[in-house]
């Protein structure tokens, strides 16, 4: 769409220019009737300028945003190794206090976290948790750059 207003406008530019050359060539050209071309075909320029501004904007962030699904897909798979790790944590624990707690069945260490304050309290354990929600916020940030990405495709060139 932005591509589009700039190329309208740069032929606007471009029509009142030669317009303007044309009358001032004729035989007859009134100097009014050319300087309101020219007036016309500066003001069609500046916008086009500025839709053209718009267009190595839009074309920088549409430029950049096949490497989304990468970020995704490298933050998803550190957050399994850390769920990983911490699965492997709280078995330990869960092994060392059997006697104490009994048998669990819930299978999510994050939520097993929670129920042993003195494995909460475990500083590794602790700094991976907030790894993991750091990670997950920075996962809803790309997803919702990836949605505001075809936004700016659409108003590039109309695209999805």
């Amino acid at each position: 769409m932005v591509s589009l207003f700039f190329i309208i406008f740069l032929a606007l530019t471009v029509f009142f220019v030669v317009r303007c050359i044309k009358e001032v060539k004729s035989e007859n050209g009134d100097v009014d009737v050319c300087c309101g071309y020219l007036i016309v075909a500066i003001i069609a320029g500046i916008v086009s300028i500025i839709f053209l501004i718009w267009v190595f904007i839009l074309i920088n962030i549409v430029g950049t945003g096949y490497t989304i699904d990468n970020k995704i897909a490298m933050y998803e798979e550190e957050n399994a190794s850390i769920e990983e790790s911490i699965n492997v944590t709280v078995k330990s624990y869960m092994d060392f206090e059997a006697r104490t707690y009994g048998e669990l069945k819930d299978k999510d260490a994050i939520n097993l976290v929670s129920l042993f304050p003195e494995l909460k309290s475990d500083t590794l354990v602790q700094k991976q948790i907030e790894v993991y929600v750091a990670n997950n916020d920075k996962i809803k940030e790309l997803k919702e750059e990836k949605i505001d990405l075809s936004k700016s495709k659409w108003k590039l060139y109309f695209g999805k």
